[in-house]
């Protein structure tokens, strides 16, 4: 054998051991890879069923009222997942802490557990939106903005009561009338809520008129027949609204909706079948006669506003309703004192 043929056997030699190598390397690189994966596979299998079984413990918690022991768990379920590998049981435990802090802020610590449940519904909200999730992401920003309409009750009211506003229209995107009648009306009367209140910080007339229309589009909805606990409940907010714009410009064509309103909801709003709402439906009607008086038969309307207020004053009584019965009884007091003043 020459040279020539020496150096094309070793050439063709070192090719195949070349070629013996990668594939060999591929090979166990590919084997490796199957079993990291499939290690990796087993481990989120075992991750999952252990998510599960805290997120079934804690929504126990949660529904049996256990609100501190729900909140442990759902804490210890976000420091154990990312929003990569579990985005699905992330965003339902961001979305259930949500509400676990709000029902926490009714006992304890309430500024403290407002911003936290506002942060933990936009942390559950991270998620790329699709319509499959319009539902949940319609009733989360309503619950953003129940929870600005309850922060606006401690600090910063006007920037709060705006921030409700933001999320209530979010939701009204996700909630079209078509579709969601009942999800659409509850918006529309906590926006027209929202409005009235910021109304009598900003005195104008314009978020008065939003509120009333607001309003009246939830009225589109709830009926007497079908809905009447909404139905009253609107109409005592659509009556408010108008003694607000009375204030400003019609007082007589607009108390008089406002006691239209308001006596539509007395037909729902009885003593005996649902006190409190009578009771906050009779606070209103003394407010509306207390301008009425300013109008017309002065003596008369203040005598219906006194009546109106003790009729209140029967059920918000100061053992149970305290902060309520300090403001009737602050309105009859004032009331009272006009008329002795005639």
């Amino acid at each position: 054998m020459n040279s020539e043929e020496l150096i094309s056997k070793y050439q063709l030699n070192w090719k195949k051991f070349i070629w013996i190598t990668l594939t060999v390397f591929i090979i166990i690189f590919f084997i490796s890879n199957v079993y990291r994966l499939r290690n990796d596979y087993s481990s989120w299998q075992t991750q999952q069923v252990q998510v599960d079984s805290s997120l079934n413990e804690a929504i126990s918690f949660q529904e049996a009222g256990m609100f501190l022991e729900a909140k442990v768990v759902y804490e210890g379920i976000l420091g154990n997942i990312s929003s990569s590998r579990f985005p699905d049981e992330y965003s339902i435990t961001q979305n259930n802490l949500g509400d676990v802090y709000r029902n926490l802020a009714q006992v304890q610590d309430k500024e403290f557990y407002l911003n936290k449940a506002i942060k933990a519904y936009r942390e559950s909200m991270k998620r790329s939106t699709n319509d499959y999730y319009s539902i949940d992401y319609g009733q989360t920003y309503n619950n953003i903005g129940d929870v600005y309409s309850d922060l606006a009750l401690i600090k910063d009211n006007r920037t709060n009561l705006g921030m409700a506003i933001n999320a209530y229209q979010e939701a009204l995107k996700m909630r079209p009338i078509v579709n969601f009648p009942t999800g659409y009306a509850k918006i529309q009367n906590n926006l027209g809520n929202v409005y009235g209140r910021l109304a009598e910080v900003t005195g104008k007339e314009s978020d008065i008129e939003k509120a009333i229309n607001a309003t009246n589009e939830a009225l589109r909805v709830y009926t007497a027949d079908n809905d009447p606990i909404e139905y009253a409940s609107t109409q005592n907010n659509l009556g408010h609204a108008y003694r607000m714009l009375a204030q400003i410009r019609d007082k007589s064509l607009n108390l008089e909706k406002a006691f239209n309103s308001h006596n539509e909801a007395l037909k729902i709003f009885t003593p005996e079948n649902h006190p409190i709402g009578y009771a906050t439906t009779q606070n209103y009607l003394g407010n509306a006669y207390v301008i009425q008086a300013e109008v017309s038969d002065k003596e008369q309307n203040l005598n219906k506003a006194i009546i109106a207020y003790q009729e209140a004053l029967d059920i918000f009584n100061r053992e149970q309703y305290a902060e309520k019965n300090t403001i009737i009884r602050s309105n009859l007091e004032r009331t009272q004192m006009l008329k002795n003043n005639i």
